[in-house]
């Protein structure tokens, strides 16, 4: 009596996978295919398989990534799509990636197109990823068509690692500053509060709010965590509900300094999905309908939206682009021009490049401008403390002699 792993899809269509005892592997075939199940794959339990067996864990980005990028080029070298797919589900030690890869390899296997069996993994395929295989599936090009997906999320990965790492360093220098500030309102304008103790009324108008401050800190802090958590709990529900997300959209873009930079990332990420698409055979219609979707923020999406509505009309692309307080006039020019000479997706492809610098001068520039501010913000902070502490000190003969 041995154990077989075995991957199957049950009668209601999901996928399972698991450990069967049998004594051979023909009567563990029997026995899964008496239970009504499709067998995808079946063998001896190796050592160490039984890792493979038990949560899935989630796919991540960058494991679409990667699944994109070894499809392409084994297609590309002649292999067949189901070959491929199970080569990568059997090569990959990541649960989730080889559950979902084996799935879509038993619905190719079963007649379904590969665009199709995709659009059933909404939450790791976008729309933008199921589009581009539908227009290869067309076109006879799924190796090509693949690598630059693979490409397209490699830059879209690439321009969020900037703008977290853009933002990264105020955040912590902001966290690190209110640690400061109120670590010194806790522990050390206590000690001063003792030597002032009974000069309240001689002392400078910033001593005595600071010294308050404190004391108010330290008297009723319980209900000043629970005020605090309550408001991020509530903000954090806010902004994930409809309303509040729109409105964290128009924050990003309208906010001093760094709404330039959140701007730019949102039309760079745009316009490289819209190129992508575009220049591979994707109507210009479905293109913009998708870009929406992708585009990441609500008042780009509109833009798209709004778009699409025009060429459905029979308007332009670039005279809706023209009319958009979003989209720069540069830009529209330059895709009006790619109308004009029949080369829009080459022209889009430019544009998107072009945008893409654009944002990395942007993330830098925000970056060397943040650093020296909160420095300076984090200085005047602590220095002011200081100052308001030691003003009193200045003036010893007069308040400690009254």
């Amino acid at each position: 009596m041995g154990k077989f792993a075995y991957q199957v899809r049950a009668p209601n269509g999901r996928f399972e996978e698991g450990a069967i005892a049998a004594a051979s592997i023909d009567e563990a075939s029997r026995m899964l295919r008496g239970d009504g199940k499709t067998i995808v794959t079946l063998q001896p339990e190796r050592a160490g398989a039984s890792a493979m067996v038990g949560p899935k864990k989630k796919v991540r980005h960058e494991d679409v990534i990667f699944f994109a990028t070894q499809l392409a080029v084994m297609v590309d070298t002649g292999v067949t799509l189901p070959e491929a797919l199970d080569a990568i589900a059997e090569q990959t030690e990541h649960t989730g990636l080889r559950a979902m890869v084996s799935e879509l390899s038993a619905d190719v296997k079963s007649g379904v197109e590969f665009s199709t069996a995709l659009e059933k993994h909404p939450k790791v395929f976008g729309r933008l990823f199921v589009a581009l295989m539908r227009a290869s599936e067309v076109s006879g090009t799924m190796g090509p068509m693949l690598q630059r997906v693979s490409e397209y999320m490699e830059q879209e990965r690439e321009t969020r690692k900037r703008i977290k790492g853009a933002m990264t360093y105020p955040v912590c220098m902001l966290c690190f500053s209110v640690l400061v500030v109120v670590g010194l309102l806790i522990f050390v304008l206590p000690r001063f509060q003792k030597i002032y103790a009974g000069k309240g009324a001689m002392l400078p108008m910033p001593t005595r709010i600071l010294l308050a401050l404190s004391s108010g800190i330290i008297g009723y802090w319980p209900f000043i965590v629970g005020g605090l958590l309550m408001l991020a709990v509530g903000g954090y529900l806010y902004f994930r509900s409809p309303a509040g997300g729109i409105l964290l959209d128009r924050l990003r873009i309208g906010v001093p300094v760094i709404g330039s930079m959140y701007r730019k990332a949102y039309l760079a990420r745009s316009l490289r999905a819209m190129a992508t698409m575009v220049s591979t055979g994707v109507s210009v219609l479905d293109g913009l309908a998708i870009t929406a979707q992708v585009a990441g923020n609500h008042c780009y999406g509109r833009v798209w939206e709004s778009l699409a509505r025009g060429v459905e009309q029979g308007a332009s692309l670039s005279e809706g682009l023209f009319r958009s307080r979003l989209i720069p006039r540069t830009i529209a020019q330059m895709v009006s021009a790619g109308e004009r000479t029949g080369r829009l997706g080459m022209v889009m492809n430019r544009v998107a490049g072009f945008c893409e610098d654009d944002l990395k001068v942007a993330v830098r520039t925000l970056t060397n401008l943040i650093e020296p501010a909160m420095i300076v913000i984090m200085g005047l902070v602590v220095g002011g403390i200081a100052m308001a502490l030691m003003l009193p000190v200045f003036s010893i003969s007069k308040v400690l002699t009254q």
